[in-house]
């Protein structure tokens, strides 16, 4: 389906059915930190550490193909379309680190939903760190 955007505002999601086998209803990207306090003698926050930047994504949307499913396992690393869309870097933006040359999204978790009346859906949780390098994971065996 085509849209008149009048504005500039950024206006739906970019395809990222082949890096998840999903059409994407919702993409959400929630930017987090650590922080550790430094307390004086009387109990008063007299430093403070704010650390370990990164991001936890979420998307979710209805499987494109009902004979494959999802098209990633997981601790895959992907790449989604909507990440780098508009010139934007969803991932790095509003980082404080500066990110390692492999860094990625890990997905960490997914969910697949059937039900009588609808089409199967599904949802994904994704990792990004950026100064964890992610070109060659390596896997420990039993």
């Amino acid at each position: 389906m085509a849209a008149t955007v009048f504005g500039s505002p950024r206006y739906g999601l970019t395809d990222d059915s082949m890096a998840t086998g999903l059409y994407l209803s919702n993409l959400s990207y929630d930017y987090t930190t650590e922080q550790a306090d430094v307390k004086n003698h009387t109990g008063s926050e007299v430093a403070t550490a704010v650390y370990n930047d990164g991001a936890d994504v979420s998307c979710d949307g209805v499987v494109e193909t009902k004979a494959t499913g999802f098209v990633t396992d997981l601790a895959s690393v992907v790449s989604l379309a909507n990440a780098t869309a508009d010139s934007l870097d969803l991932n790095g933006q509003n980082m404080f680190s500066t990110p390692d040359a492999n860094d990625g999204l890990i997905l960490t978790g997914m969910n697949l939903a059937r039900t009588n009346t609808g089409f199967e859906t599904g949802s994904m949780s994704i990792r990004y760190r950026p100064l964890v390098a992610t070109n060659s994971p390596t896997t420990v065996a039993d």
